[in-house]
């Protein structure tokens, strides 16, 4: 009797936080972040993210009691049956084109986590580019909520970069876009921004400091806008001009290091070892 091989299997993950906002103490917002991806694969809504591409959530599986909604994102052409040119006949004609069939299919491997809010898909070289799908979440998912409500999505960034700013031997000048998270491990202080953003019913913030010509911002001695950039992790982006470790002024922009965490599994228990990641990064227990 033949024995079965287990295939493992390594890859990395991004992600984005996916944040419905306002949020009031009595909702259920498992349920509700639940509920928004199933509607997104439901409803099968295509968004254009870039000239004649679009993108669909077009399988959608759930393990555990939708503990983990994993499937696939499919990214293909559109095309206009207009203005064709016939090379053999050297003519430019309109042609039929059969529908629901679309060319160039492309796709990537999604997990969704309710509990956490985090919307992880597989890194992959295909030309699918984290931009194409944040587009699609964008402009997607606020189309599946209430008037009263928003989403926002946000790219998980590295946190390698955020230390990168804070060790800086001389910080000139820090833009922070901000908006509050829904209950993170967060330090201390940074609960404090958190919980004073949401209780203030602020969707963002824009927060823009310069140092003196002589001096250096100092995030050691300020505590809220060094908790603003490390909450921007999760829940934005910052910009920051520095002096880096040859003596030169650099700008940094936090917006082009996202988040990879890699994920050692087995084939078919991927989305399992996704969860079980994601909620030890995002979530106490």
């Amino acid at each position: 009797m033949a024995i079965a091989r287990i295939k493992r299997r390594s890859f990395n993950i991004s992600m984005f936080n996916i944040k419905i906002s306002p949020r009031t103490n009595d909702e259920n917002f498992t349920q509700r972040y639940v509920d928004l991806i199933k509607k997104l694969h439901s409803e099968n809504i295509a968004i254009k993210t870039r000239g004649e591409k679009y993108m669909e959530l077009r399988t959608l599986n759930s393990y555990d009691n939708d503990k983990v909604l994993f499937g696939k994102l499919t990214y293909y052409t559109i095309l206009d049956g207009n203005d064709w040119y016939n090379k053999r006949s050297k003519t430019i004609e309109n042609v039929e084109i059969e529908d629901d069939l679309y060319p160039n299919a492309k796709e990537i491997e999604y997990y969704f986590i309710p509990e956490a809010h985090r919307f992880c898909f597989i890194n992959k070289t295909n030309g699918i580019a984290m931009s194409q799908i944040e587009v699609f979440l964008s402009k997607a998912l606020p189309m599946l909520v209430s008037e009263d409500k928003t989403v926002i999505v946000t790219q998980e960034l590295t946190e390698d970069i955020i230390d990168r700013i804070i060790s800086a031997a001389k910080i000139f000048r820090l833009e922070i876009d901000l908006s509050y998270s829904n209950n993170d491990l967060s330090d201390d202080f940074e609960e404090l921004l958190d919980n004073d953003l949401r209780d203030g019913h602020v969707r963002n913030i824009n927060l823009s400091a310069k140092s003196f010509k002589s001096q250096t911002i100092d995030l050691e001695n300020s505590k809220f806008l060094s908790a603003a950039l490390k909450l921007s992790q999760s829940n934005g982006y910052a910009e920051a001009t520095i002096e880096n470790t040859d003596g030169k002024n650099e700008n940094v922009a936090t917006i082009e290091y996202p988040r990879k965490e890699l994920i050692h599994s087995t084939e078919g228990n991927e989305h399992i070892d996704v969860l079980t990641k994601i909620l030890r990064l995002f979530r106490n227990g």
